[in-house]
Order: structure tokens, then sequence, then C-alpha cells
């Protein structure tokens, strides 16, 4: 099956939006485990529920499937709006996205007072800072991945 990436923006975003969101999942469950930071983006994506984290093994599958979701969402904004300006220097807008979505969720959390979003620890500030950077990378990295094997 072939993907045009000029006319399946859709398709090509989500599915880099979904890589992302697994980079994200990882690295979140990584920094947890490694004891760096107490929360993960996917515990920010259950907060969309009125929880603050949803616990055991049914908590983290909810939170994993809203941050997939989440993601392809952005993954999907991301593809558009490279095909509104260029694909040059692809994998600089992709982490300067990262660092965007990550100010933009932070501010919004901050504003509107949301469980986990609101008063942010410097040690989760930083991981999610990173996962997020990371997040834009991957997108760009499989948008470029996808039009190179399609010769675009």
């Amino acid at each position: 099956m072939e993907i045009n990436m000029e006319k399946d923006r859709l398709i090509v975003g989500g599915i880099a939006g979904s890589f992302g969101a697994v980079s994200n999942v990882i690295l979140g469950v990584i920094f947890k485990s490694l004891g760096w930071s107490d929360r993960a983006f996917f515990d920010y994506s259950t907060s969309l529920f009125g929880k603050t984290i949803y616990q055991g093994i049914l908590g983290f599958l909810m939170g994993v499937i809203t941050e997939v979701a989440v993601c392809i969402i952005y993954g999907v904004i991301f593809a558009y709006v490279i095909k509104l300006t260029s694909s040059r220097y692809l994998y600089l807008k992709g982490l300067l996205y990262g660092f965007v979505l990550w100010m933009l969720l932070s501010s919004l959390g901050t504003m509107y007072n949301i469980p986990l979003f609101s008063d942010i620890p410097l040690d989760a500030a930083y991981t999610t800072l990173f996962t997020a950077i990371v997040y834009g990378f991957v997108v760009a990295w499989v948008l470029k991945t996808i039009a190179s094997k399609n010769g675009n």
C-alpha cells in the first residue's frame, strides 16, 4: 500500500502522531520508574476525565489510549502545518512544534487549574519538556520517512 504524502495528510499525520505517542508513553514510563518524575503525559490525559490519576492497569490503559488519540490529532495538525509552509528544516520544525505543544499544554493547565497541569514541579516540567520535544522530532522523522519511501 502506497501512501501519498501530499494527498493523504490526515493518514500520514495520524501515523506520525501515533508513533510520537508511543515514544511519549515509553519515555514517561521510564522516567516514572526511575523516579525522575511523578507524572507523564499519559497521566495528564486522564485528567480530561476529571480524575487526577487513575490507578492500576486499567487506569494506565485509559491514559495511554487518551494519549494516543491526542497525539494523533497533534500529528495531523503538524502534517497540515508542514503542507502550508514547507518540509525544509523539518526536524527543527518538529523540535519547535514539540516545545510549543509543551508550552501550550502547560500554560493552559495553569490558566484553567487542571489537575496535574497546574503547579508542575520542576522534575515533571523537565521530563515532560523532554518527551514533548522527542514527540515533535519523532513526528517529523516519521513524516520524512514516509515521504522518502514514496519519492515525495
